[in-house]
């Protein structure tokens, strides 16, 4: 099952602490970027990780990761965080999360990708921390 990214992508300015020596984003900080992204789209649900513990039960970890790079992300980039989710069976669900930032161009809109990753995200019960069936109504519209 695909379904579209997020309508409003998630946006993140690229700090001095994001970079390394050379200058451009480090290639672990995209693993955070990432991470607020995904805490971002809980949030327009009225979700966070605290309350799918609390009030549901459930804790949705990554089981696996792949990541590519495709151009340098740079201090004062915008970047523009797309999530797609890809597959969703019983109890897992793959997203790919593309981090592309806008053309230097001023009179373009157009965008490059400059990094993605693909997540295998597993719910789990709290209590048990076995395999647990993702709620339908955790996936529907904004």
């Amino acid at each position: 099952m695909t379904t579209a990214p997020l309508p409003i992508p998630f946006i993140y300015r690229v700090c001095y602490s994001d970079t390394d020596a050379a200058g451009f984003i480090y290639h672990g900080r995209y693993l955070e970027i990432f991470e607020r992204s995904r805490a971002e789209w809980l949030a327009k649900r009225d979700l966070s990780p605290t309350k799918l513990i609390n009030e549901f039960g459930i804790l949705l970890p990554v089981r696996e990761l792949t990541m590519n790079f495709y151009k340098p992300g740079r201090l004062d980039d915008i970047l523009y965080i797309d999530q797609v989710i890809e597959h969703r069976g019983r109890t897992q669900v793959t997203v790919k999360q593309t981090a592309q930032r806008k053309i230097q161009d001023i009179d373009s809109e157009d965008r490059q990708v400059i990094a993605s990753a693909t997540l295998h995200i597993v719910c789990v019960d709290t209590a048990t921390l076995k395999p647990k069936a993702i709620p339908d109504w955790l996936f529907l519209a904004d």
